[in-house]
């Protein structure tokens, strides 16, 4: 009987090019894309069978919470959370997941899969993963291909070698970035490159020897981090200055393009890692003028050919007389591009010009999570600010007080225990309080149900930074 294998989700990405849905504190892999799940659990699910473990995530510090709270409410199990302080692609995440599991199992087999992928039929995956468990046994490094259904510039690509190892698998004989329009031309016409799926299968021993061959020096510094690992609230995590250190480099660069042990096998399966707009309406299910949209509050008149998006349920959108458009509606920002033209780049200076703008839009989303819930901030002026809380079952926030803002709280659903200075008391729905500058305060549910409150924060500063916490039971730090 075969071990079974430990899957590791890669939750660490930005997903810029999905901006603005996607942004540094609401990345990708938590959007729902062609299904009411977020992408990141879908790719969860698809592990929950008999031949593989609980799965091991690792994401970014920041997006720590998030993750949790996604899990708890589909109520997933896995093995481990693993925080990354800073982004450093996909070696770094390989090498300190395969650590970690170690401490499991002396040489397990383990499957790494990005978190933000789209993959219509899963059974064929996973067969292919079980076939190819005999190359991981004979100590390859075994990642799967994709045949392209077109010449796409949004991908790397994969060359095997002419000689078969097992049906569908060969040694890997080149890899490459992703391509120019010609190039992409040319390799989609020969037949004989294969999409980079960015999925690997592995033993942690034959890993770490490869790594310690083609990487030594950042092998080096990521066991010395390793070490001085620290669980943190359920969470495993690293000091911050010296993982700041790490050099950034995916596998692929790092160790794929330069181990003589890389294997591919060919999938025929349905997959993209959705890397644009394009891409979403690519991998959607159309209506009968060809459009997609998440959006159910919506009047189309003489629309074709086109993607709506809108993440505010409660806004009705109508389109006339519109063709090959991308519209997305994300509350603060609406973007409208060109469906045919590949937007990418212009996404990417957009970006970068209102970074230099310090315009919070980047990277700052309006749907905030949090340990003990989530908000949203649903309109800012000078000088005030409204929320819409959302407390979840038997949670609180930490005690606290703010410098530069008074707050007034209105409770709208379920029951609130408030903390204000020495005093405690109760709030039912339509009661409120108010919470002067630099008063302690906590916000508490102590029921099963969740709590909903209007919270209108004024001053002259709004900022989330103006939080001084005297007490956090989720570790968090004091501002």
């Amino acid at each position: 009987m075969k071990d079974k294998i430990y899957p590791v989700i890669m939750c660490g990405g930005y997903g810029t090019r999905l901006w603005p849905a996607s942004r540094k504190s609401y990345p990708k892999q938590f959007m729902s894309i062609n299904s009411s799940d977020p992408l990141f659990i879908n790719t969860v699910k698809r592990f929950l069978n008999k031949n593989f473990y609980d799965c091991t995530l690792i994401g970014n510090y920041e997006h720590r919470f998030l993750l949790k709270n996604y899990l708890n409410n589909y109520k997933v199990k896995y093995q481990s959370i693993i925080l990354e302080p800073f982004s450093k692609n996909t070696l770094i995440s390989a090498i300190l997941s395969v650590l970690e599991i170690k401490n499991l199992n002396k040489n397990p087999k383990i499957l790494l899969v990005p978190a933000d992928q789209i993959i219509e039929n899963s059974e064929k995956l996973i067969d292919s993963i079980l076939e190819s468990y005999s190359l991981v046994d004979s100590g390859y490094i075994n990642t799967f291909g994709i045949t392209p259904s077109h010449p796409s510039t949004q991908f790397g690509y994969i060359k095997p070698g002419r000689k078969k190892i097992l049906k569908n698998s060969s040694l890997i004989q080149r890899f490459l970035e992703k391509p120019n329009q010609q190039k992409a031309n040319t390799f989609f016409k020969s037949k004989s490159y294969y999409w980079n799926s960015g999925i690997f299968f592995f033993s942690a021993e034959v890993f770490l020897k490869e790594i310690k061959i083609y990487a030594p020096k950042t092998y080096q510094q990521v066991k010395e981090i390793f070490f001085k690992k620290k669980k943190i609230f359920e969470f495993v995590s690293f000091p911050e200055k010296k993982f700041k250190l790490l050099p950034s480099q995916s596998i692929d660069k790092g160790l794929m393009e330069k181990t003589k042990n890389g294997t591919i096998t060919i999938t025929n399966i349905k997959w993209s890692d959705i890397g644009s707009w394009e891409g979403v309406w690519d991998n959607s299910i159309k209506d009968k003028k060809n459009n997609y949209s998440n959006h159910k509050n919506l009047i189309l008149k003489n629309v074709c050919n086109s993607l709506i998006w809108s993440s505010k349920p409660e806004k009705k959108i109508v389109g006339i007389n519109l063709n090959d458009l991308i519209i997305i509606e994300e509350g603060d920002i609406s973007l409208i591009m060109n469906k045919n033209k590949n937007n990418n780049n212009e996404i990417k200076k957009i970006i970068t010009e209102l970074k230099k703008k310090n315009d919070p839009s980047t990277e700052i989303h309006k749907h905030v999570f949090r340990p003990w819930g989530e908000f949203k901030n649903i309109h800012t002026e000078k000088g005030f600010q409204i929320k819409i809380l959302i407390i979840y079952p038997k949670n609180k926030i930490s005690l606290q007080y703010h410098n530069k803002r008074s707050e007034h709280w209105i409770v709208v659903e379920g029951k609130a225990t408030v903390t204000k200075g020495k005093k405690t008391f109760d709030l039912k729905t339509n009661q409120s309080t108010f919470i002067d500058v630099e008063e302690v305060h906590r916000l508490e549910n102590k029921t099963d149900k969740i709590l909903k409150l209007v919270e209108i924060q004024t001053g002259k500063y709004l900022g989330e930074d103006d939080i001084i916490r005297i007490e956090d039971k989720y570790g968090r730090k004091k501002n």
